[in-house]
C-alpha cells in the first residue's frame, strides 16, 4: 500500500469513527438533554403494604401529585415484590421507585451513577423497628436482644421476618440481633420465616402463627388498638436511615429539579399530598442524597445475607 492509501485510509476510519460518534449523541443524546423527558413518567414502589389497593391508591395520589407538578402524566406501577421495584428501575420500565434502604442500595449496585434520590421523609432520617410478640409467651419489655435471645432458650418459639429484602422488616433487625447477642435468629428460634410485608407480620403474631416478630414502627403505630394489644412492643431498635424516592439520572438534571422541588414542596394544602403523607405517616419530605445510603451499599458487599 503506498503513502497515499494508507493516509487516505486511516483519515476515512477517523472520519467513520467520528460520524458514528456523531450518531450516537445525536439519536441517543445524553442524560442531561431534554430528548430523554418522556412523555409519561412511571412510578413504582416496594410492596411494603400487603393491600395492592390501597398502595395503589395512595401512590397514585403521590403520582398524580407530581404529574401536576411538573406537567408530564405520571402513573404508578404495582410490582409484587421488592426484587421487581429494583429491577424495573435499573431496566428503565420504571423512572421513579420508593424503595427501602436495601432496595435503594440494591440499586445502586446495579446502576451506578445513574441512580438518585428526590427526597425521603422526614422520619427516614431516624427509622426504627419494632420487635413483637404474642402475649402467649409471657414476655415482657427486653432491654436488648441478647437479653430476648436468653429467654428464648429452652423455648420453642418460632419468629419472623417481614420480605427478605426489606430494611426495617428484615436486615436491620437482623443485623441489631446479630449485633447484641452475638448469635443468628436461626440458632435461637424453632423457625424463622418470611411473612412478606409489615402487617403480615403482626397479623401473624397477633394470631399466634408466630410468637415473635419483627416490623417498621410505622406500621405498627397505624394498626388499630385492638390488635397492638395482641401484638405488643417489647424492643425498639437503634435509629437508622431508610426510604427514599429515588429516580434514573437519564430523566435529566432539569426534570430531576423540578421533580425533586415538588416532593419536598408536599403539604397538607394538597389533597394528594395530604393523603400521602397521611399514608406515609410522615410531615414532610427533606432533601437527602444518595451518599447517605452508601452504608447499606457496604453493608451488602460484606457478605450479610439478606436471602433471594
Amino acid at each position: 500500500m503506498n503513502t497515499f492509501s494508507a493516509v487516505r485510509r486511516k483519515y476515512l476510519l477517523a472520519f467513520t469513527a467520528l460520524t458514528l460518534s456523531l450518531s450516537s449523541t445525536l439519536f441517543l443524546g445524553s442524560p442531561a438533554t431534554a430528548q430523554n423527558t418522556p412523555s409519561k413518567l412511571i412510578i413504582t414502589a416496594i410492596p411494603d403494604d400487603g393491600d395492592a389497593d390501597r398502595m395503589r391508591e395512595n401512590f397514585g395520589a403521590l403520582a398524580t401529585y407530581l404529574g401536576e407538578a411538573v406537567g408530564i402524566p405520571v402513573e404508578y406501577m404495582h410490582v409484587e415484590n421488592y426484587a421487581a421495584s429494583v429491577t424495573a428501575l435499573a431496566t428503565g420500565r420504571a423512572h421513579i421507585a420508593w424503595l427501602g434502604a436495601v432496595t435503594t442500595a440494591q440499586a445502586r449496585m446495579q446502576m451506578g451513577e445513574a441512580i438518585t434520590v428526590l427526597g425521603s421523609r422526614d422520619i427516614d432520617k431516624g427509622f426504627v423497628s419494632y420487635f413483637i410478640t404474642n402475649p402467649s409467651t409471657g414476655l415482657d419489655t427486653v432491654s436488648d436482644l441478647a437479653e430476648l435471645a436468653k429467654n428464648a432458650e429452652e423455648q420453642s418459639w418460632t419468629f419472623t421476618f417481614g420480605s427478605k429484602s426489606s430494611t426495617s422488616g428484615h436486615l436491620m433487625p437482623r443485623k441489631y440481633f446479630m449485633d447484641q447477642s452475638g448469635t443468628t435468629p436461626e440458632k435461637v428460634f424453632r423457625t424463622v420465616a418470611y411473612s412478606g410485608s409489615h402487617d403480615v407480620v403482626m397479623q401473624m403474631v397477633a394470631n399466634g402463627t408466630h410468637d415473635i416478630g419483627a416490623l417498621n414502627y410505622a406500621s405498627w403505630d397505624k394498626a388499630p388498638e385492638d390488635l397492638q394489644s395482641q401484638a405488643p412492643v417489647i424492643y425498639k431498635t437503634p435509629p437508622y436511615t431508610n426510604y427514599a424516592l429515588t429516580a434514573r439520572t437519564d430523566l435529566g438534571p432539569e426534570l430531576l429539579d423540578q421533580l425533586s422541588t415538588a416532593l419536598l414542596a408536599v403539604d397538607t394544602s394538597n389533597e394528594n399530598g395530604a393523603q400521602i403523607l397521611q399514608y406515609l405517616k410522615a410531615e414532610k419530605f427533606v432533601d437527602a442524597n444518595i451518599s447517605e445510603w452508601q452504608g447499606y451499599v457496604d453493608l451488602l458487599q460484606s457478605g450479610i445475607d439478606i436471602g433471594g
